[in-house]
């Protein structure tokens, strides 16, 4: 139990996508690969907490509470307005 990793769940709309800090998108993705098969039930859950056009971003923490890792799943796109 010491050396678990502790983590945190971040839901992120659209805006904050576009206006969110770039410390998120620098961290590497826990697995090694975006299609790691061992985290892909993980993503799908994450897909769905999703809102639409964010993303859920699960944050993997050292002890001493500083981001190391990251796994994020999409939530569905939503189009955009067509104008008359």
């Amino acid at each position: 139990m010491k050396k678990a990793l502790e983590f945190d769940l971040q839901l992120q709309t659209e805006d904050c996508v576009k206006n969110g800090s770039k410390e998120i998108d620098r961290l590497p993705w826990k697995g090694g690969s975006e299609g790691n098969p061992d985290y892909e039930c993980l993503r799908t859950e994450l897909r769905k907490m999703a809102p639409p056009n964010g993303r859920a971003v699960l944050l993997f923490r050292a002890r001493c509470g500083c981001p190391i890792a990251k796994l994020e799943g999409w939530g569905p796109k939503r189009g955009r307005r067509h104008k008359k």
